[in-house]
């Protein structure tokens, strides 16, 4: 039977979880949030209904001709299904040479700008091309470069770095500080509400950027989600210690993010080992080379996977223990 001591202990810090969860879902920090997921699904959204173009490669004026080949009259129409490889239709240039050019992409013709056996000139829109969103496609040219190498870190630092912070800046630290709750525990009620609402967005703008390519981004959230649950786990732990730490933990932790890891991950060497995102950037590559999505990460060298879960989460460990430990021998006002 528990001791009523342990239950009105359970019961502070439970409500402190749940003004703090309370208290971070209605600030300014989810309002810029919500700005900055909402820009992010317009960019998905862009990117997913977007067409490529077929362009005249030719320098100065050619003929264009929608034939597949000069020796043939088979040619492409609106509606029809174009492969990577397949010719679409082929220029020729004033001294007879003949150029025959490929859709590059998988899709299907949406439009055709220019009639046949007319004059074209060098980059000139040839045919429109609707073409597949692959797997691929979206890890290599969304969700590396936007999600795990801008969005993820900024939602983290967003919640984290404000947790107590704010609560230095409102005045109430304090009076929290002053309550018969350890100090341990008041840290561990706060990290516990940040990294729930945090965890929450970052999962949820994943598959919302992830469902709407079908099958193949249910593929590819599913190759994500692991990543993305201990990278934010990671993260929190080291924003909610900075918060802990320094008085404008905001501002620090945006430097660390725009500075050490977005620069450091792409330059090579040994320095890139020191931020989040190289580690989470190494998981990535080794779980997506099993399906063939090899998205495009600027990680030099990359570790192993297993390596890459081992770091993350004693670093989760490590953050949240000296942040622990600080919050518990430093004097607030």
């Amino acid at each position: 039977m528990k001791n009523p001591l342990q239950i009105s202990l359970f019961a502070s810090c439970f409500q402190v979880f749940c003004l703090t969860l309370r208290r971070q879902f209605f600030s300014r920090q989810t309002i810029v949030i919500t700005m900055l997921l909402g820009l992010a699904l317009a960019i998905t959204m862009v990117w997913l209904v977007s067409d490529s173009y077929v362009r005249s490669p030719m320098r100065g004026t050619t003929t264009y001709y929608r034939a597949l080949s000069p020796e043939t009259n088979a040619y492409y129409v609106i509606g029809d299904r174009v492969e990577a490889e397949s010719i679409v239709c082929f220029v020729q240039g004033r001294r007879g040479g003949k150029r025959e050019i490929k859709a590059r992409v998988s899709g299907v013709i949406s439009e055709i700008k220019i009639e046949n056996d007319e004059k074209v000139r060098r980059r000139e829109m040839l045919v429109r091309i609707q073409p597949d969103r692959t797997g691929l496609q979206l890890a290599s040219e969304v969700l590396s470069p936007l999600f795990m190498g801008f969005l993820l870190p900024i939602i983290s630092l967003g919640y984290a770095s404000a947790a107590i912070s704010g609560e230095r800046t409102n005045r109430t630290l304090v009076y929290l500080l002053s309550t018969s709750i350890p100090r341990p525990l008041i840290y561990c009620s706060l990290y516990a509400a940040v990294l729930l609402l945090t965890l929450a967005v970052t999962l949820g703008c994943l598959a919302s950027i992830c469902l709407p390519v079908g099958v193949n981004g249910i593929e590819v959230l599913y190759k994500y989600a692991p990543v993305v649950f201990v990278s934010t786990t990671s993260y929190v732990s080291l924003f909610l210690l900075f918060s802990a730490w320094f008085r404008r933990a905001t501002f620090l932790a945006l430097a660390y993010a725009l500075m050490i890891e977005t620069l450091t991950a792409n330059m090579p060497g040994v320095v890139k080992s020191i931020t989040v995102s190289f580690y989470a950037n190494s998981w990535l590559y080794d779980k997506s080379l099993s399906l063939g999505l090899e998205p495009n990460i600027p990680a030099y060298n990359p570790v192993m996977a297993g390596t890459s879960q081992i770091v993350l989460v004693l670093a989760s460990i490590v953050f949240l223990a000296l942040g622990m430990w600080i919050f518990s021998r430093k004097e607030y006002d």
